[in-house]
């Protein structure tokens, strides 16, 4: 098919899956749909990267510790938001599209090197390259932390606007990857040796799926619980990328505290698994609380590195992230030190004991002390 009678057939999909009432004798049909739906998106998707149409993103070099993006709809304060809080400043007006380039910028907080992006605002549809919307979302793709920055005058179409050209641009926030394996096998046409979502995922629904993506002799494992349709489709279709994402709530000093009070009451109850905070980047008030909050939602901690018989120096921590190994702290200091490891004794939340001797796939944790010994 030619892209014009994909995307005729995906909007005539997504009104018949838009007019389907879900419910248990409809949802073999929903999850059906969905997948017909994902396989014509990635057909799609790879007929415009023939094209030249993909992959258009701004060029942006990755720079420090980690990439925080600022995303929103224009005019919602994300240049004037990176000025203050950062060595940037960037063309601020009050109207749309002020910025037509992606802006980075440069936070050094709490010994990291932090890039903070201003991102060309987006509009509906801009997953569909509408307004400068395919560049602005591959840039997305690649940060760390999605910073969804919202006008304190919002209405909840507006977010709702963002997670869904997001969505349809292949990021998923604050969930984790589906934990499913899917083999191609030789012989024995769809098994499904392991299937602990059963309840949600028939093994009709597995077969058609995997005959829409052609493969004919397959083994597909289900290893969690609670899996859903959605996530199993995405885990199947599609270059997906899961991301951290919170959401900054500007110009709060417009209205007062108690509408505030309901303005945040009501984001929270609509998006509970989006952290929340509020600023005015304007009138300054809580940037320095939004660095700390920022740097808490990227996952950093520190650690404290100590020679024998000396005492280590509090004032220069390394930087990890959380649920980085020895193996991983053994790196940030030297290529050569993994190599050379022999053991490592530590004190601190993640020792059993003070000065445990541990291996290089223990765990650490923040504010622990470290002594490494080398062969």
């Amino acid at each position: 098919m030619a892209h014009e009678e994909i995307k005729e057939r995906i909007e005539e999909l997504e009104a018949e899956l838009k007019g389907t009432k879900v419910n248990k004798r409809t949802e073999m049909a929903v999850g059906q749909l969905k997948a017909k739906i994902a396989k014509l998106k990635e057909e799609l998707e790879a007929k415009l990267s023939k094209g030249g149409s993909k992959g258009e993103g701004f060029a942006v070099k990755k720079e420090g510790d980690a990439t925080v993006g600022l995303l929103g709809k224009p005019s919602v304060g994300k240049s004037t938001l990176l000025g203050k809080i950062t060595n940037k400043e960037s063309k601020i007006g009050a109207y749309e599209f002020t910025t037509l380039d992606c802006i980075p910028g440069l936070l050094h907080f709490k010994h990291t090197n932090l890039q903070i992006l201003d991102l060309p605002g987006i509009i509906d549809k801009a997953a569909d390259n509408r307004g400068f919307g395919k560049k602005v979302l591959s840039v997305v793709r690649a940060c760390d932390l999605v910073v969804l920055v919202i006008d304190s005058r919002f209405e909840l179409d507006e977010m709702d606007m963002l997670l869904r050209e997001t969505k349809n641009a292949g990021i998923r926030f604050n969930q984790l990857r589906p934990n499913i394996d899917i083999k191609r096998t030789s012989n024995g046409g769809i098994s499904v040796p392991l299937n602990n979502s059963e309840e949600n995922i028939p093994y009709s629904l597995i077969e058609q799926v995997m005959h829409d993506m052609k493969y004919v002799n397959a083994e597909v494992i289900i290893h969690e619980k609670g899996v859903s349709v959605d996530d199993f489709i995405d885990a199947c279709y599609g270059n997906l990328e899961y991301k951290r994402a919170m959401i900054c709530l500007n110009k709060i000093d417009l209205f007062t505290p108690e509408q505030m009070k309901e303005k945040i009451a009501l984001l929270n109850k609509h998006y509970p698994n989006y952290p929340l905070f509020g600023v005015s980047a304007e009138s300054e008030i809580n940037l320095d609380k939004l660095k700390d909050f920022i740097w808490d939602k990227l996952g950093f901690a520190w650690i404290y590195l100590k020679e024998a018989r000396h005492e280590p120096d509090m004032s220069r921590p390394l930087v990890i992230k959380q649920g980085d190994t020895i193996e991983r702290v053994c790196e940030r200091i030297h290529k050569d030190m993994v190599d050379k490891f022999k053991y490592a004794k530590l004190k601190g939340t993640s020792a059993k004991f003070d000065w445990q001797r541990v291996g290089l796939d223990h765990k650490v944790e923040h504010n622990d002390i470290i002594e490494i010994y080398a062969r």
